[in-house]
């Protein structure tokens, strides 16, 4: 069964002249894991803002869980979807409140969406902060008093607080140094295989959807131009737009003249 299915979903801005999410359609079994790769301008995002409603849809279907999401919801219902599917954004800082302490937004959480008080939830809070590696001091300080990577394990907890069947991560690393970035990857890898939630991973970054996901779409102006099992689509990529992002990545010998010729080729041929 799916916990996640999207189905020619499609959004434009300014009065239709602007496409960025173009007829969208892929799955996502319960406890999988999918990547959403693509330039800057390539629609992923406006893709994960649809799936979590910040944004609606011009056309297409979002199935969560079984219940489709509808344009026009209840209170109730966004709180329902809370319940199921939660994001956690690139840059934390701006997703948590700057008055309050980890262990203070995590109590908000279990309180909103567990019912729990007292000890059930001070024990429910310290299970979760245990999960992401928070070290004791940094739970009762403020986000401006964090690191970076401590920030991103407080918004990763923020968002299982709520013991979701679907984490959306947008570019959830791409702010990190390179040591921080492995560990949230290593993070993320064991908190999926404790808790079987599922994950969503949008990312400019091909080397890091290849260590957390297990299939990968590909998406160009709004499009889905190849997917499959990420392992296969980096190691034979049928699209040549995929190709071009595999030449992107710095490795020896590694040519980026040659690169932006091959995407000034790559772009006239679309002419």
């Amino acid at each position: 069964m799916s916990i996640l299915t999207v189905d020619g979903l499609s959004k434009s801005y300014d009065h239709g002249r602007v496409k960025a999410v173009t007829d969208v359609s892929f799955e996502l079994a319960q406890g999988g894991s999918l990547g959403v790769v693509g330039e800057s301008g390539s629609g992923k995002t406006t893709l994960s803002r649809l799936i979590t409603g910040i944004e609606q849809p011009d056309a297409g279907r979002i199935v969560v869980a079984g219940t489709e999401l509808e344009a026009r919801t209840t209170r109730r219902a966004r709180h329902e979807r809370a319940g199921i599917m939660q994001m956690v954004f690139q840059d934390p800082y701006q997703s948590l409140d700057p008055r309050q302490t980890p262990e203070e937004a995590i109590d908000e959480i279990i309180t909103l969406h567990g019912g729990l008080r007292g000890a059930a939830r001070t024990a429910r809070r310290r299970e979760v902060l245990d999960q992401v590696d928070l070290p004791e001091r940094a739970r009762r300080a403020l986000p401006r008093e964090l690191s970076g990577g401590q920030r991103q394990r407080v918004a990763i907890a923020r968002a299982l607080a709520a013991s979701p069947r679907l984490l959306l991560l947008d570019e959830a690393t791409s702010a990190l140094d390179v040591s921080v970035q492995a560990q949230i990857l290593r993070l993320l890898a064991r908190i999926r295989a404790d808790t079987g939630v599922a994950i969503v991973f949008v990312s400019h970054d091909l080397e890091v959807v290849r260590s957390i996901t297990e299939e990968l779409i590909v998406m160009f102006r709004g499009e889905v131009v190849e997917s499959g099992e990420t392992s296969r689509v980096l190691r034979d990529p049928q699209h040549p737009y995929t190709r071009l992002l595999l030449s992107s990545v710095p490795r020896p010998g590694w040519d980026p003249d040659q690169v932006s010729r091959d995407r000034r080729t790559f772009l006239r041929q679309l002419a």
